[in-house]
């Protein structure tokens, strides 16, 4: 029989595993060695010793290490992501979210971020305008890759299960929440314990009642705005520090071997103790003279592990880990170097462009709640996260420019804003009244300083 916790189609086991590899990569060693045998399989040989290799394994995991791949290049692309300032244009009734916009005090930016991370990490990230239950103003709340099980045309269903405190305890709660069109209206359905039937149903209404004709709710993937599953961006990253672990729990355990030499006497009495290393006692005939010396593993392999760790790394550079590079390359040419960045940032830019896409559809759909112009909502997109601070001269050829009119002043401002010159929190518009009331209030002090002086001439204004 169906329940609220069926999956869709897509939604695989495979899937799900992927996920998973990201989150603990992106977690770190102590979530990936949680894991057991799940990231590193026992060798066949430990099964063969008395505690069916239960204290080798442990020693052998123990000994390997994990290379922090993933959680730095997440970062460093993030830092790039949003290093270019992106402007989020809002009417006056969504102004509230700019300091708290899912109503647990995430300022917009924030959650802006928490966006782009997410589809770094898990390639998808949905997100939901919604109103409290009593009243009050509209919120966003984000919602993980693995939360989104079941969708089509209007139709989510969204996993909300997790830890519930009650006092002091913490406790384990399902609870399902399912967002539809019935007879033209948008639903909300919640299920918690009895997965057949929903809780409680609820009518969403925009501000004055109005009915919602549409599920303000919207997922985005790595390259657009769509609820299906993409792989990872960066899954090649985590699946070459799985095989670094691997690779280093071989080695690693061949460096022990090696350096637990062993003990062997022929034909003589072993002593009781050697140190770290074992001893054995092999007995021939009488007479014979006793032969002491000590051997080790050859571990011939030793050499070509490290070398396959090496290769390895390279693996997760050209995965997408160039962030990691230390390059030895002489340094480049400003257009050479801007050319190079536009090629290793092509799946990044198309990324940081969907988180955009995805804000600003979230937005869009919490003005219609709130009674605000959802056209008013705009989240500017970069065309282009390459470098692209203008050098003064530069600056001044576009403030030339516009001086002779040949480009407008919307133009040049766009231009300096790209620059990094101009604020892009503020409009054309606004900078030019700024600038007009600062050469007023210049010509001022010098009106008082030197009286008959003649005022400078005022720049051509925006049209």
């Amino acid at each position: 029989m169906a329940s609220v916790n069926d999956r869709h189609p897509e939604y695989t086991a495979e899937r799900v595993a992927e996920w998973e590899l990201m989150r603990d990569v992106f977690t770190g060693e102590s979530a990936i060695k949680s894991k057991g045998e799940i990231h590193l399989p026992m060798p066949s040989g430990f099964t063969a010793l008395p505690d069916k290799g239960a204290k080798a394994y442990a020693s052998y995991k123990a000994r390997a290490q994990v290379a922090e791949m993933l959680a730095p290049t997440i970062a460093g692309m993030m830092g790039i992501a949003h290093g270019v300032e992106i402007k989020i244009e809002l009417p006056a009734g969504l102004e509230y979210l700019w300091e708290n916009a899912d109503g647990k005090g995430t300022p917009l930016e924030a959650l802006h971020r928490r966006i782009t991370r997410n589809l770094l990490l898990s390639g998808r990230y949905g997100l939901l305008a919604d109103a409290p239950e009593a009243g009050g103003d509209p919120r966003l709340a984000g919602y993980a890759a693995e939360t989104i099980i079941n969708w089509d045309t209007e139709f989510f269903v969204l996993d909300e299960s997790g830890k519930t405190r009650v006092g002091f305890a913490w406790s384990d709660v399902k609870r399902f929440r399912v967002l539809n069109i019935v007879k033209g209206r948008y639903w909300q359905d919640v299920y918690e314990t009895d997965l057949a039937s929903p809780a409680r149903s609820i009518a969403p209404a925009a501000r004055g009642g109005k009915a919602m004709t549409r599920v303000p709710f919207a997922v985005a993937s790595s390259v657009d705005l769509d609820p299906a599953i993409r792989t990872p961006p960066l899954i090649g990253v985590a699946r070459s520090v799985i095989a670094n672990y691997q690779l280093s729990a071989d080695y690693r355990h061949q460096l022990y071997m090696s350096g637990q030499e062993t003990l062997v006497v022929i034909n003589g009495e072993a002593p009781e103790a050697v140190g770290a290393g074992a001893c054995i006692a092999i007995q021939g005939a009488e007479g014979v003279t006793p032969d002491v010396k000590y051997v080790s593993p050859t571990c011939s392999g030793i050499d070509a592990h490290l070398k396959a760790m090496e290769d390895n790394r390279t693996l997760a550079v050209m995965a997408g880990a160039k962030l990691l590079e230390q390059s030895d390359k002489v340094e480049e040419s400003g257009k050479a170097r801007s050319l190079r960045f536009r090629s290793e940032t092509a799946t990044l830019l198309s990324i940081v462009q969907s988180s955009c896409a995805l804000l600003e559809m979230g937005l869009r759909h919490a003005a219609v709640i709130a009674g605000s112009a959802p056209e008013e909502v705009i989240v500017h997109a970069p065309d282009t996260l390459a470098a692209g601070e203008l050098s003064p001269e530069d600056a001044a050829k576009l403030v030339d420019s516009w001086e002779r009119g040949a480009i407008s002043y919307d133009t040049l401002y766009a231009q300096l804003q790209k620059g990094g010159i101009a604020s892009a929190e503020r409009t054309a518009q606004e900078e030019f009244a700024l600038i007009e009331r600062e050469r007023d209030a210049r010509e001022f002090d010098d009106d008082e300083e030197e009286p008959g002086a003649t005022p400078q001439q005022t720049p051509p204004r925006a049209a």
